[in-house]
């Protein structure tokens, strides 16, 4: 007799590789300007843009260098964080 199997499918959510600070952001939309893969989309005046697609992220880090108030911290996945260097670190004091 065969033994049929049956999967639950598990819902797992999307990656959040962008973290804005409302109190710090201008809503300049510089960040969104500096990605190169369109990862955000326009919000509203005066407000962050919207992570659009947050799976496509390289974590390249180019919309954190972009931000003049330094409202953008970056996540990285669990399985690139031992690799990740402070720029502060590499700078010769």
């Amino acid at each position: 007799m065969e033994q049929k199997l049956e999967f639950a499918f598990r819902q797992t959510m999307p990656a959040q590789p962008l973290h804005f600070d409302e109190s710090k952001c201008v809503g300049c939309h510089a960040c969104m300007e500096a990605c190169m893969i369109d990862v955000m989309t326009p919000g509203e005046e005066g407000h962050p843009p919207v992570v659009s697609f947050p799976d496509e992220c390289w974590y390249c880090g180019c919309c954190v260098m972009e931000c003049q108030t330094g409202a953008i911290t970056l996540r990285h996945p669990l399985m690139n964080q031992t690799r990740w260097v402070e720029k502060a670190s590499l700078k010769k004091e």
